[in-house]
């Protein structure tokens, strides 16, 4: 199967093409690097420049690659809006792409400011509404809510085969609206044998992290009160550490020193940086929550689940630290879990099977 996965996330695409790969489909990413996270691709669309510059390079990188995004088996967004809005370009280029692949799939994965199914749920029905109240500071005119959002999200997903979520968040809105094209949610995919177990031992103190990126969406001001009293409660015996906005290998390499991460305090399920903490074998603080558990026929995961509250948050890190010795044999658990859950290839294989099936 000839494959082409347009756009990036956090390296999503990229493990799911190793795993499609390792089952012999010849498979192309044309993305542009997700921003500061740098990651490779084997065809540059768009930019990380900004303002006139950056809508120069952006048409100049497009121009080059269109010939090549056509002749697909399959063709993957990782959101409806890849190209540039102004003057009806990304619509141009998407009707581009329908007309010369045979297949079209939406990972349904976040991109709440694009996709109008995901945005109305996150607003009215999500238990945590803070997180549409997080997103709409950083995306004040909410594009996905508008008119002309509406309208392009309508013929989007008309003309596709199929949205394929990752986690709760992004298939109760598609449910909700009885959407005829949903897919199964599928979990994130992750190349475990790229990444490295360490035993998760505690050196001299606990070292707890959490990562600097999109801030108020991961409820970051609320994580860093908890932390700072865990850290005047607990001087001895804790490290706490917020950092972030590295490359993605930098990052990995940093992980190697932390025993617990507190991912993000709005999310009922995992993202694609929690699963790359799990495997790792870190203690992963946030999501797994009941609705995740739902979501994927599961009754149980390693996941501490927390509530958008500092007091609540925490009381669980403080549990922690009173059970240190549990920390080690977690991190264990935190690693089988990524191995019999995400597992690059397994998750491949039903990628492979929900493109078959619509």
């Amino acid at each position: 199967m000839k494959i082409l996965l347009l756009g990036e996330f956090s390296a999503f695409h990229s493990n799911l093409k190793e795993g499609l790969l390792s089952q012999g489909h010849e498979v192309t990413i044309a993305s542009s690097g997700d921003g500061w996270k740098k990651i490779n691709s084997d065809l540059k669309i768009g930019t990380n420049r900004e303002g006139v510059l950056g809508k120069l390079e952006s048409l100049i990188n497009i121009i080059k690659v269109l010939p090549r995004l056509k002749g697909y088996d399959v063709v993957q967004f990782i959101d409806p809006v890849l190209f540039p809005k102004f003057l009806g370009i990304n619509k141009a280029i998407v009707k581009f792409i329908f007309r010369n692949n045979k297949k079209i799939f939406l990972v349904a994965a976040g991109a709440t400011s694009k996709i109008s199914v995901i945005a109305d749920f996150s607003q009215n029905r999500f238990k945590y509404p803070q997180l549409y109240q997080q997103i709409k500071k950083i995306n004040p005119d909410m594009w996905s809510q508008t008119q002309k959002g509406r309208h392009y999200n309508t013929f989007f997903l008309e003309n596709i085969n199929g949205v394929i979520p990752i986690m709760h968040e992004y298939a109760q809105g598609f449910r909700d609206i009885n959407y005829p094209k949903l897919c199964p949610t599928i979990p994130i995919p992750m190349n475990i044998e790229t990444i490295k177990y360490k035993e998760n031992i505690i050196e001299d103190k606990i070292v707890f992290f959490h990562g600097l990126n999109r801030e108020g969406m991961k409820g970051t001001p609320l994580i860093s009160k908890a932390m700072k009293k865990l850290e005047k409660t607990y001087p001895n015996e804790v490290v706490c550490i917020i950092d972030g906005r590295m490359p993605l290998e930098k990052y990995l390499s940093f992980l190697e020193t932390v025993n617990v991460v507190i991912d993000q305090a709005y999310s009922v399920s995992v993202g694609v940086n929690g699963v790359y903490n799990l495997a790792m074998g870190k203690v992963v603080v946030g999501g797994g929550e009941t609705e995740f558990l739902n979501e994927f026929n599961l009754s149980e995961s390693p996941l501490l689940p927390i509530k958008p509250e500092v007091e609540n948050i925490y009381q669980q890190l403080e549990w922690l630290v009173k059970n240190k010795n549990e920390i080690t044999n977690m991190g264990l658990e935190s690693r089988k879990f990524s191995e019999a859950f995400h597992d690059y290839k397994k998750v491949a294989s039903q990628y492979i099977e929900a493109w078959d099936k619509y």
